[in-house]
């Protein structure tokens, strides 16, 4: 095992972790297949662990036992692709969705995607948004302008109320009636963010979510403005925009012709 670069020791330790009759190389180094046997016993409990941390809101639905169970399954199907362990698990809610055991909560997967958001943006590079990028924002021809929504921010679209049973489910006896509730509420557009230290998530009403997703989607902020609800307050959103952090950038298009 001398020599071999880091990449390629974690990814052989990788491969005799999920292969039982992997022949180990002829240099291996001494302790070599006992290691591999003690991380084997070991790594699934590891993995457990950094599922339970990342997806508080699944543990809670599913309880204890049984999202260790699930852990397990998943940790055999889809196993880390990388030797450091606290960055598996970000298939896990794709994967949640397509079990068949678990089709009587269809819900699990999209609870699972807010979690998985909610862990992504403590991670996420601070927004970068500056004096220059307000006076722009102020004094510039929003159909010359680019306005750039944080790295550490995320839209997350669902038709389960997924908010509303992730904070039912933060406490320790969630209320079952008012879980039921939420479940025949319907769909429910999540904002996570991260502010300072924290990370955030609240529900969207209809006419912010759209100005979101135009933000993200138009051209300029021109042309997102042109989409925006007639009722809809840009002002006020802005200004919470630059307190919370939602904002990385404001950037000039440059162009030569004007952009529908």
């Amino acid at each position: 095992m001398r020599g071999l670069s880091e990449a390629r020791r974690q990814q052989r330790l990788l491969d005799a972790l999920f292969d039982q009759d992997l022949l180990l190389p002829h240099d291996a180094l001494p302790g070599w297949a006992r290691g591999v046997a003690a991380y084997r016993a070991n790594a699934a409990a590891h993995a457990a662990e950094t599922l339970r941390a990342r997806y508080p809101t699944v543990l809670a639905m599913l309880g204890g036992e049984a999202f260790d169970s699930v852990s397990l399954a998943h940790w055999h199907a889809c196993p880390p692709t990388r030797g450091d362990l606290a960055r598996f698990g970000d298939e896990f809610p794709d994967w949640l969705r397509q079990r068949h055991d678990l089709a009587c909560w269809p819900w699990l997967g999209d609870c699972a995607r807010l979690d998985r958001a909610l862990w992504q943006v403590r991670f996420a590079p601070p927004t970068g948004l500056c004096d220059t990028d307000l006076r722009r924002l102020a004094d510039g021809d929003p159909d010359r302008l680019l306005l750039r929504l944080a790295p550490a921010t995320q839209l997350l679209e669902s038709k389960w109320a997924v908010v509303a049973l992730r904070e039912m489910h933060a406490t320790a006896d969630p209320d079952v009636a008012a879980v039921a509730r939420a479940l025949r509420r319907g769909a429910q557009t999540a904002w996570v963010w991260r502010q300072g230290f924290d990370n955030c998530c609240i529900a969207l009403d209809g006419a912010t979510a759209r100005w979101i997703r135009a933000l993200r989607e138009a051209p300029t902020l021109g042309a997102a403005l042109t989409r925006a609800d007639d009722d809809f307050d840009v002002g006020a959103w802005l200004a919470d925009a630059v307190r919370a952090g939602w904002i990385d950038g404001v950037d000039t298009v440059t162009t030569e012709e004007p952009i529908a």
